[in-house]
């Protein structure tokens, strides 16, 4: 459905109906330096082949916006730009994606949103700074971009919170399941990486080229945002392959240990075991089987045997 329509006159909102009348009357009546700004959130194949024809959209664009599963892109065709981006939000170790398809032609800006947050705060911040609007559809399109490029930064911060509690687990000196966590990590820093890396070069032809000069700084900032994303990104992936590494050392290491203290405590049971094998043998004649004290001397040697190999393990940090 079309959750905001409206014209911009020197920078200034004018609402206007959303039927196909409407948005034919409002595109005729444009002036040079006006432009319309239409929303549209979740549509059917109707409701945007309904925007689409008043807006003459080309039919393959038109086709990638209805599908939402597409890869994030610039297309140019003869008398509008196609662009594809993707929202990002991040809770409980979640990324979750949604699809943002904007269509720039000479004096029209038309957003299709397929889920994800809403780009009403977007619009009114574009609303309250009267200036860049009057620079026509393209500063339109620079708030939206703007909008969802700043949230990476955000996502990248949060996730990097998450590394470090993963790190100071790896390092700690309880024992916990980290790897799960750290795979699971790296699992949504790709698909957070997937909604970022493909914008860079797209935005960076914005700030150089693409757009009118007089817009092309403000796309220089959105650059220089996804430049910091992808950066972030890049070294949050790094600390978790370290991570991952270091746990997966810090396994080995507890595992030695063990083997160590398993080791030790054979070793010293295997000294009583010893003894008794040999005094169990059942021969009439063995050295103090009959004397009176045999039995507490022999206990004592155990016990004695036992303490010393004991502390020795215990010198030796075995145990």
């Amino acid at each position: 459905m079309i959750i905001d329509c409206a014209v911009y006159r020197d920078g200034v909102r004018e609402n206007t109906g959303s039927d196909t009348e409407s948005l034919d009357a409002a595109l005729a009546a444009l002036g040079r330096d006006d432009f319309l700004w239409i929303g549209i959130g979740n549509p059917t194949s109707d409701e945007l082949h309904r925007v689409a024809g008043s807006l003459s959209l080309h039919p393959l664009a038109v086709e990638d916006a209805l599908e939402a599963h597409q890869r994030p892109k610039v297309e140019q065709y003869e008398d509008h730009l196609f662009m594809s981006i993707r929202t990002v939000a991040y809770s409980d170790d979640d990324i979750t994606t949604h699809e943002v398809n904007i269509f720039l032609g000479k004096n029209f800006l038309l957003t299709v949103r397929h889920g994800g947050p809403s780009l009403k705060d977007a619009r009114q911040a574009a609303e309250r700074m009267i200036e860049p609007l009057s620079h026509g559809p393209t500063a339109a399109l620079y708030a939206v971009v703007d909008k969802i490029v700043d949230h990476y930064e955000a996502v990248a911060a949060e996730l990097e919170i998450d590394v470090q509690e993963v790190e100071s687990s790896v390092f700690s000196n309880e024992r916990s399941n980290d790897s799960s966590r750290i795979y699971r990590l790296k699992r949504e820093t790709l698909e957070f990486r997937r909604a970022v890396m493909p914008l860079k070069e797209p935005v960076m032809r914005f700030a150089v080229s693409t757009m009118p000069e007089d817009t092309r700084p403000y796309f220089r900032d959105i650059a220089d945002h996804l430049t910091r994303a992808a950066e972030a990104i890049d070294s949050i992936d790094h600390l978790l392959d370290n991570a991952l590494q270091a746990h997966l050392a810090q396994l080995s290491v507890q595992q030695n240990e063990d083997m160590r203290k398993l080791t030790a405590g054979a070793t010293i049971f295997a000294v009583p075991t010893a003894i008794a094998g040999i005094y169990g043998m059942n021969f009439e004649h063995m050295p103090e089987l009959t004397w009176t004290y045999g039995y507490p001397l022999c206990l004592a040697v155990i016990g004695g045997l036992c303490l010393y190999i004991y502390r020795r393990f215990k010198r030796s940090g075995w145990l």
